[in-house]
């Protein structure tokens, strides 16, 4: 055992010596260097790689150096196997990063590995992909016009490149320009469809001109890792699902809107609706309670019925009714307006006085071509309120797709001061600029 342990101890007196050498000829070698006397730092550091190659992210320091020390000393050749050497460690270990050297030594290797080695062989390597700035990151540094200039020109040079197009719509949605960002993010959502920062600019782009049905949709299309990762992405959510009155989706996202986005104009704008409509809810409900009274214990059947008598009028579930009409936003918001239809109407049956339900269902029935259903909730509704003006567009199509083109411009002129979208432009032609039918 005594001699076990004296071995031990040797073993380790002896790797100690050994780093305490190596350390010692590094040190010797960054003093050479300094003097410029790189023949020696050569020296110094090749001994220190070569007693550190059971340790990467040493002998990547001592490669980095010695590769410094070569350029400096004319020594072409011995570069190129030094920086072989290098990239061959760093692909295995990956512990440049780690490397205990100073920024100007960074810098200075950082220029000799990209004047000798390819680009692509660099990018090759996670650990060392940071250190080439593309295109992108040299034209992101540019003055705003000249920006996108430069984006132009490299997507005309790269048609189908879809990293042009991203970069041009992230540019004009951070100019504001919301059509030119659709525009763009679309391009890109064609080439690839499943794109998610294509989805999310254009969903911002849509919520920001108030298209928010379409907004929900590419909204959607992401799942929940890649809207956690676009965290600005909760408040155009909220802001959409208020707009389109689904209330309960709206309070689920409210807790995710960061504080930052919190003050956002649109933001304060729908948490103020959504506090509104909080408190009809409340009031709704506890008006629903106090009619209804204390429960009373249900009467003894009667011994006969008279025949043919009419069944009693189903009693409204406020609750109820609000659970179909988050389920109906839900599914108008993803593009199933049929189903959406289908929900509504059965809500209808135990709620048939639920202005909400009407509205809700003259929307999902004119998504759906159910223009009939859709003009039938009209005579029901009617006069609209000035605040109701999504309805009294769809009331607009609804009326004009089933031959009543005068009155459909009536409500269209109605409703355009507050409503914008791809459906609203396709039916301001039709109904305004023709007048009827196609």
């Amino acid at each position: 055992m005594l001699v076990c342990l004296a071995g031990s101890m040797m073993s380790s007196l002896g790797v100690a010596r050994a780093d305490e050498f190596n350390d010692e000829r590094l040190r010797a070698g960054q003093d050479a260097y300094v003097a410029k006397r790189y023949l020696e730092a050569i020296d110094q550091f090749r001994i220190a790689a070569f007693g550190s190659l059971d340790k990467p992210v040493v002998l990547d320091e001592c490669l980095v150096r010695l590769a410094l020390a070569q350029a400096a000393a004319d020594k072409g050749a011995d570069v190129r196997a030094t920086l072989e050497r290098f990239l061959e460690v760093e692909s295995r270990f990956g512990g440049y990063a780690q490397a205990r050297l100073q920024p100007e030594i960074r810098s200075a290797f950082r220029a000799l590995l990209v004047s000798r080695v390819p680009q692509a062989t660099i990018l090759s390597i996670p650990s060392l992909a940071g250190l080439i700035e593309t295109e992108e990151q040299k034209i992101a540094r540019l003055p705003a016009a000249e920006r996108r200039k430069a984006l132009e020109a490299a997507s005309k040079r790269e048609p189908g490149s879809v990293v042009w197009m991203i970069a041009l719509s992230r540019d004009a949605l951070g100019q504001g320009d919301t059509r030119d960002a659709d525009r763009w993010a679309s391009k890109a959502l064609a080439t690839q469809p499943d794109n998610p920062d294509a989805l999310a600019l254009r969903a911002r782009a849509r919520a920001a001109r108030g298209e928010c049905v379409d907004a929900l949709k590419d909204l959607a299309a992401l799942t929940a890792d890649q809207r956690t990762s676009r965290p600005e992405l909760s408040a155009d959510s909220f802001v959409c699902f208020v707009e389109v009155h689904n209330f309960d989706a709206a309070v689920e996202v409210s807790g995710r809107i960061p504080d930052n986005l919190a003050s956002r104009p649109d933001v304060v704008q729908a948490k103020a609706r959504l506090t509104s409509e909080q408190q009809r809810r409340a009031g709704g409900v506890a008006a629903a309670s106090k009619a209804a009274g204390p429960k009373a214990a249900a009467p003894a059947p009667a011994a006969s019925t008279t025949a043919g008598k009419a069944a009693e009028p189903p009693t409204p579930d406020p609750a109820r009714t609000q659970v179909s009409l988050a389920d109906a936003r839900r599914l108008i918001a993803t593009g199933k307006s049929q189903d959406a239809e289908k929900v509504l109407a059965a809500a209808l049956k135990t709620d048939p006085g639920s202005r909400e339900l009407r509205l809700e269902l003259l929307e999902a029935a004119c998504l759906s071509r159910s223009y009939q259903t859709a003009v039938a909730q009209i005579a029901v509704v009617k006069p609209f309120d000035d605040a109701e003006s999504p309805s009294i567009f769809y009331a607009a199509v609804a009326l004009y797709e089933t031959g009543k083109a005068d009155e459909a411009r009536q409500y269209l002129q109605k409703a355009l001061p507050r409503v914008s979208g791809a459906l609203v432009d396709e039916y301001s032609k039709k109904i305004l600029g023709t007048g009827g039918p196609q």
